[in-house]
């Protein structure tokens, strides 16, 4: 997904249905050198006629590179080093429904979507 598709699917989602919250922050990703930002993520949350629903947009940098150091000693592991676009970005689109029974966030598989809608 792009960032023009993201933008343009918040806008229609907005006219349809009513926003519970909407919220842009840090997307951190816990590595061995501890917690670092790797891009951002933004929240929109919606009330439809199937319930809540919480879409999430983790937007990155573009890996342009991945290098991959290993050692040959005993009990280490290999390390793995990206190079990251500066201008370029990636979208990824997750959906969440939430579950009243377990209350909690349950993910959407994209091939049951159709039957929501």
């Amino acid at each position: 997904m792009t960032l023009d598709r993201w933008e343009q699917l918040k806008e229609n989602i907005k006219r349809r249905f009513k926003v519970l919250e909407e919220s842009a922050g840090d997307l951190i990703v816990g590595t061995a050198d501890g917690d670092v930002k790797q891009g951002e993520r933004e929240v929109l949350e919606v009330q439809t006629p199937v319930g809540k629903i919480r879409l999430l947009c983790e937007i990155r940098p573009v890996v342009l590179e991945k290098k991959l150091h290993y050692t040959h000693r005993q009990g280490q592991s290999s390390q793995a080093e990206y190079k990251f676009s500066e201008t370029e970005k990636t979208c990824k689109l997750r959906l969440l429904r939430w579950n009243e029974l377990e209350d909690d966030w349950q993910e959407i598989d994209e091939r049951n979507l159709s039957g929501m809608i």
